[in-house]
């Protein structure tokens, strides 16, 4: 057979006109010690990122919001956030933007709870005056919401005393007698109850509403803009490893144990969907607690 040999010229269009195959987008991801990311981790794990384009690397943030500085400063591309970190960080004029959810609580699945610590009688909302209580953050979703709980139930911030405590020590403090209660959530929760060093004494946020968004993921403004397509694949491959996830619930304690260092007996509300009106009473708790002093406008904060 004879070979033809093709001038430079031409086998320089030739390769130029071939469809080039982009290297993944790389894309940092900070979370907080929670169940609710543990679609991602699937995602990670049995390599659905890589096949929407992404190129993911996990990090855990002890406070989640230490996250929106790390998305500023470049060290994060998306982080897990509760809605209240959104629209300080938007009330403090930063462009940050939602770009998923990625849980809901509801009160047919309420994991969300304030623990009081064993021997410690609490029977009604007043016993909690005086008391100290660890919050995940303050002004945190967990945070706000308990400041919101205690003003229907007739007290105020002032009554008690909120200090900041992550989520793997919580039950380590309730046992030392640090603090009195907590704010806390799976797989937290669970292992305290198994410990024996705390009781659940109020499904506080489902109490307040019965389905909201509980937390998901931000970016800057800037980022989100330039990257919609790593967006929309970061989406799909959460539904994708939520998908996985229900349907292998066998290998669900040894990824949360890898990522969380512990693991969770049940299971969230997983959605990537944000609804409208979502951080609609958010916006309304947090200007009744004086959070935010702006108008904010939640169609600005949201990416579709």
């Amino acid at each position: 057979m004879r070979k033809i040999a093709l001038p430079g010229a031409l086998l320089a269009s030739v390769l130029f006109a071939l469809p080039a195959f982009a290297d993944p987008v790389k894309v940092a991801v900070g979370y907080v010690t929670a169940s609710d990311f543990t679609p991602m981790f699937f995602a990670k794990e049995k390599g659905i990122f890589l096949k929407h384009d992404l190129d993911v690397d996990l990090k855990r943030i002890p406070i989640i919001v230490n996250i929106p500085p790390a998305l500023i400063s470049g060290d994060l591309q998306i982080g897990a956030a509760t809605m209240p970190v959104l629209l300080q960080s938007a009330d403090a004029g930063l462009d940050m933007r939602l770009v998923s959810s990625a849980a809901r609580q509801t009160r047919e699945h309420s994991k969300i709870a304030l623990m009081v610590r064993a021997g410690l009688k609490v029977e009604k909302p007043e016993d909690l005056k005086g008391k100290k209580i660890g919050v995940a953050g303050f002004n945190s979703f967990m945070d706000v919401f308990l400041r919101k709980w205690l003003r229907v139930k007739g007290l105020n911030d002032t009554d008690v005393t909120r200090v900041e405590a992550i989520f793997p020590q919580m039950p380590d403090l309730l046992k030392a007698g640090t603090v009195d209660a907590v704010t806390i959530t799976d797989p937290m929760r669970s292992i305290a109850l198994k410990q024996g060093v705390g009781y659940v004494f109020a499904e506080y946020a489902a109490e307040l509403l019965p389905d909201l968004l509980a937390v998901g993921y931000i970016s800057t403004g800037d980022w989100a803009t330039k990257n919609p397509v790593a967006i929309k694949n970061f989406r799909a491959s959460l539904d994708e490893g939520a998908d996985y996830m229900r349907a292998h619930t066998d290998e669900i304690a040894a990824v949360e144990t890898k990522y969380l260092g512990f693991t969770s007996p049940t299971m969230s509300e997983l959605s990537t969907v944000i609804k409208p009106g979502d951080l609609d009473p958010y916006i309304a708790m947090g200007k009744e607690l004086g959070l935010y002093k702006s108008a904010l406008d939640p169609e600005k904060l949201i990416v579709k």
